[in-house]
């Protein structure tokens, strides 16, 4: 198999297992805070257990010797999870989803911020375009009153797109550690200030097969799948989740997006699948 057709397969296997996650998170129905400990816990536990057999790595070492910028990545990770729980349990999944779609060109604009990086004059224009689009859907959130839901959606995307940029300035660091550090840390605040034990046993049947099976085997597969792809098409291929997010939870529970947030969305879909072809164009005249 060719790297490309690895990338493929790996990052739209990744989308998709992890697709479901915000059907699991309205079905177990918990506390943010209680939630969180479980993905954090199961993550770390996964994470570790990786770093052991397949890298065959001292664990305490390895994790003990993680960097400032694995650390701060870490904390990211773990308010980006935080974030992500109250954007579903608070909106609709359309909602939060949605605003996740713009991931990529709030990193754009972080990478300019921060890393000096030059930005062409459609990403300026999708940019703008997006940002209003956003705005018309926390409008209409706070019509019906879930404004928190989506200001959370907000923070989760740009924390999203902050974890992005880390990774652009600092590509040696390893994805693992990050991952480890970030479920210890959520795992132990989230003991100190909740109640994750006061689960009933089809809330933690639910609670372990999201947390044991489907978000480590996406992690993996979305830390995998990048790194034989260009960068505009794993956009794209990340905009999958989008898509098949709100569809298992209107096929599981039923609920229906409002007229302004299918119209805003299918909007900013568009203009962020525009967005990365004009990236992948622009980079094959380059090459």
């Amino acid at each position: 198999m060719k790297p490309y057709q690895k990338g493929l397969l790996l990052t739209g296997a990744g989308v998709l297992v992890v697709s479901p996650d915000a059907t699991f998170i309205r079905l177990i129905g918990v506390s943010a805070m209680d939630l969180m400990f479980w993905r954090g816990a199961m993550m770390a536990l996964v994470m570790c257990l990786f770093i052991v057999i397949r890298e065959h790595r001292d664990l305490p070492a390895f994790v003990a010797r993680a960097s400032w910028v694995v650390v701060f990545a870490a904390v990211v990770t773990m308010v980006l999870n935080f974030l992500f729980i109250i954007g579903i349990t608070h909106t609709s999944a359309a909602n939060a989803l949605t605003i996740l779609a713009a991931t990529p060109l709030f990193a754009a604009v972080i990478g300019w911020l921060f890393l000096g990086e030059r930005l062409s004059w459609f990403t300026w224009a999708a940019a703008i375009l997006v940002v209003g689009l956003i705005g018309v859907i926390v409008g209409d959130a706070l019509g019906q009153s879930s404004g928190l839901g989506v200001a959370a959606a907000v923070g989760a995307s740009l924390m999203l797109a902050t974890y992005f940029t880390i990774f652009r300035a600092y590509p040696d660091i390893s994805r693992l550690q990050v991952f480890a550090l970030s479920g210890i840390i959520a795992a132990v605040i989230a003991a100190a200030l909740g109640t994750p034990f006061d689960f009933d046993p089809r809330q933690m049947s639910l609670t372990l097969t999201l947390t044991i099976f489907i978000m480590p085997a996406a992690t993996l597969l979305m830390t995998m799948g990048p790194r034989y792809l260009p960068a505009a098409e794993v956009s794209l291929l990340i905009l999958l989740e989008s898509v098949f997010g709100p569809l298992w939870v209107y096929l599981f529970i039923g609920e229906v997006p409002s007229a302004t947030t299918m119209a805003c969305g299918a909007a900013i879909l568009a203009c962020v699948a525009w967005h990365s072809v004009m990236i992948r164009r622009r980079e094959s005249s380059q090459g």
